[in-house]
């Protein structure tokens, strides 16, 4: 879904989280659920005032900013663990150099 309008990405995410169910409903298709436009018109939705929609934007911005580093930091360092784990444990590699390996990464 792309929002160009007077919704934000996150409050339309949160929007069809909420509203899953009711999207699943409206889907369609044989081999598998296919979820168009069209699904989307018969499921209410409650629009704010602009300045109450800023606000929330504001507010909750940050936080799923926070959210999607926290992600990429945790992908990377499962990677890192995934890496060196093996390495360390069959004795290929010593502490001292999966730390230096770390520092190159970070």
């Amino acid at each position: 879904m792309i929002c160009e309008g007077r919704l934000s990405n996150i409050f339309v995410l949160m929007w069809a989280k909420e509203n899953m169910d009711s999207i699943v409903q409206n889907a369609n298709g044989s081999t598998f659920q296919e979820i168009s436009k069209r699904n989307f018109r018969p499921i209410e939705i409650i629009v704010s005032s602009l300045s109450v929609l800023d606000t929330f934007n504001d507010k909750i911005a940050p936080i799923y900013r926070k959210i999607a580093n926290n992600e990429m930091e945790s992908r990377t360092l499962a990677e890192l663990r995934d890496r060196l784990l093996p390495k360390l444990m069959s004795g290929e590699i010593r502490v001292k150099d999966a730390e230096e390996m770390v520092e190159e990464v970070t």
